[in-house]
Formats: structure tokens, C-alpha cells, sequence
């Protein structure tokens, strides 16, 4: 399915702002294009099976995230097209959503490999996922506060909590 297939299924299905991004890449000048899509958060879970649709396995990559100062934006990079000359197209989806509600659904139902980036993401901006089954942290020492997120522009650390947390990594760094 070419680009323009993929955004005329986009617009007749969701509302939102689609951008097309194309780059010439490699030697040959290759042509390669990403499909930005930024819809609400309820139309969210909806797309992503609709993904589906368009391809039967379509390959999910990493969720990135923002912090826009009273919202959040995450951004799941997926693809379609792998394996077809030069039909592969990246599919971007942003989500917007406001500091004091920083909740969204899985998708590890539909796309188990997501849980890794979930549960980062989750640690590092405070993201709730809602059906996420396992939060435990991945980066972090299990001491870390509750409520403290790396990631987030708002966040500010006392010298003493630094202080501790670089004397936790340092003891780990002992024991191995």
C-alpha cells in the first residue's frame, strides 16, 4: 500500500492532523517517507488495531515522549510495508495528554513487544498504562521515590536524593 493509500484510509477513519515527511536516503537517493498522525487519546487504541488493517503484522519500534510543560506527548513509531522495495513506511503517532491525567491503554493485548518501552516510559515521565500488568521498575533502584519521574521537565531532585541514589548505583557496581 502506497503512502497516499495509507492517508486516505487515516482520514476516512480518524480525525486528527496527518504531516507526510519524505527524505531522500542512502546512495542511490532512495526515497523515504514517515506518516505523522496526531489524534485524541480516545481514538488512541482504535488506531492502533486499525494498523491491522493495513497490514497484518505491522512492526512496532519504540514510544518516545515529550514533556510539553502541562502535557505529555507520546509518540509511537510503528512501520508497514517491511520486506516490499522500498515499501516500508514509518507510521508516527502522537498523543497528547495533560500532566494532571497522564493515563492511556495498552497496548500489549495487541502488541506484546511494547511492554518493555510501556514500563520505561511509565518509570521515567509517570505515565499510567492502563491494563499494564507488570510495572516494576527497569531502570531505576526499587528505592526510588514514588512520584519522582528522570524524564519530566518539572522535576527537580535534592542534592541529598542524588547524593543516595549515586551511592545505591555504586554499592550494585560492588556486588557484581
Amino acid at each position: 500500500m502506497n503512502t497516499d493509500e495509507i492517508v486516505r484510509k487515516i482520514r476516512e477513519n480518524f480525525e486528527g492532523e496527518i504531516n507526510i515527511q519524505a527524505r531522500e536516503v542512502g546512495v542511490k537517493k532512495v526515497k523515504n517517507e514517515t506518516i505523522f498522525v496526531r489524534i485524541k487519546r480516545e481514538d488512541f487504541k482504535r488506531f492502533v488495531r486499525f494498523l491491522f488493517e493495513i497490514e497484518e503484522f505491522p512492526h512496532f519500534s519504540i514510544i518516545s515522549s515529550t514533556d510539553l510543560g502541562e502535557e505529555v506527548e507520546l509518540i509511537y513509531h510503528f512501520s508497514v510495508g517491511f520486506g516490499e522495495f522500498n515499501g516500508e513506511k514509518m507510521i508516527s503517532l502522537g498523543i497528547k495528554l495533560p500532566k494532571s491525567d497522564l493515563k492511556i491503554e495498552t497496548i500489549t493485548d495487541l502488541i506484546p513487544g511494547a511492554l518493555i518501552s510501556e514500563r520505561e516510559i511509565h518509570e521515567m515521565v509517570g505515565v499510567e498504562f492502563i491494563g499494564l500488568k507488570d510495572t516494576r521498575h527497569m531502570f531505576l533502584p526499587e528505592n526510588w521515590p514514588e512520584g519522582k519521574y528522570p524524564w519530566r521537565r518539572d522535576e527537580t531532585f535534592p542534592e541529598d536524593m542524588l547524593n543516595k541514589l549515586y551511592e545505591t548505583w555504586k554499592e550494585g557496581d560492588k556486588n557484581e
